[in-house]
Parts: C-alpha cells; structure tokens; sequence
C-alpha cells in the first residue's frame, strides 16, 4: 500500500472519530455532565432568559419562568403552569435512550422522597408507542409530556439525554444535569432550585 493511500485512510478514520464523538456527545454519552467538564450527577447554574419553551401547544413566559405545554403519553392537556407554587423536576428521555432507563430508578425514588416537588418527563424525539412502552416497563408514577420533534427539548437547549431541569416556585430554571445522574444529583439540583 502507498503512502497517499494510508494518509487518505488515516484522514477518514479520524473525521469518523470526530463524526461518532460529536454525536455521542448531542445525544448523551454517560455521566452527567457541566460546562466545566464536572460529572457524575453534577449540576450547572441556569441563567433566567425568559425565553418561553413552546411545545405542542403555546407556552408562555412570566417574568424569567420558562413554561411549556402539550400532551401527556395519557392523551391528557399538560400545561407546566400549573405546577407553579412549588418546585419542579423536569427530566428529558427518550426509550432508545439507554442512560435515561438507568437513571429511572433514582428519578422514581426521588420523587417517592419529595412528594411537595413535581416530577415531569418529557418524551424527546420519540415514537408514542415506544415511549407508552418505556414509561410503563419503568413504572414512571409521573407524567411525561410527548415531545416528538423535539421542539420542546430544543427550547431548553438541549445537548444530550437524559437532562434534567429544576425549577424554583416560579418555574424559572435554576439548575441542570444534562447526562445520567443519581440520586445526590437530583437531591443537588433540588437544593439548588429551592
């Protein structure tokens, strides 16, 4: 073999290292992680933009909250507005997401422990009958809002899956573990958002 010949292979391999890299790392790739690199269960501080989340149906914006609306795997109307006067747990998954199953358990007893907090999935650019399927092999007692295409996942600018955004009272977000967390890394992001 010529050595034009393994410099051209070289040269794919590497932009298929950069190519598979970049998509791990929009999709989840394990721990969660922050801005500055920190992990497992980590959470980082959310700047109030006052931007409006639009799901299926209009969102709205009060003051620096952040709400969305839409339809829940039950068919029923979910608006996050009405969750406002306590705490919110917000967590992005998907059923094709490996690490979003496995944080489930933790999620579920989290919101067992706090009862005061609402917990809120959100389906992100997954098919209706799959995401039926995964919340009830996960034995999610929360509601999860479909979120087809994504929009609403996209408004919070979403880098990977599983995230997980805490909301104060207000429904402003105050914190965010994007990646697989743990029990101490929902207990931290509740602390942060109370």
């Amino acid at each position: 073999m010529d050595l034009k010949k393994v410099a051209v292979a070289v040269g794919l391999l590497v932009i298929a290292g950069i190519v598979a890299w970049a998509a791990v790392a929009r999709l989840g790739g394990g721990e969660a992680t922050t801005a500055d690199g920190s992990s497992s269960g980590a959470t980082t501080d959310e700047s109030s933009s006052g931007a409006t989340t639009d799901g299926s149906s209009s969102g709205a914006t009060t003051d620096d909250a952040m709400v969305f609306t839409g339809t829940t795997l039950d068919g029923e109307p979910f608006d996050l507005e009405d969750y406002r006067g306590k705490p919110v747990v917000v967590n992005f998954w998907a059923s094709w997401c490996g690490y979003c199953g496995a944080e489930m358990p933790d999620l579920l007893q989290f919101a067992a422990d706090h009862p005061d907090v609402a917990v809120v999935g959100v389906a992100v650019n997954d098919d209706e009958e799959a995401a039926r399927e995964a919340a009830a092999s996960w034995g999610l007692t929360f509601p999860s809002v479909l979120d087809p295409d994504g929009a609403i996942f996209a408004e919070f600018d979403g880098q990977g899956l599983p995230t997980t955004v805490f909301f104060d009272k207000d429904l402003v977000p105050r914190e965010t573990a994007i990646g697989q967390t743990d029990l101490a890394g929902f207990e931290a992001g509740l602390q942060k958002a109370q």
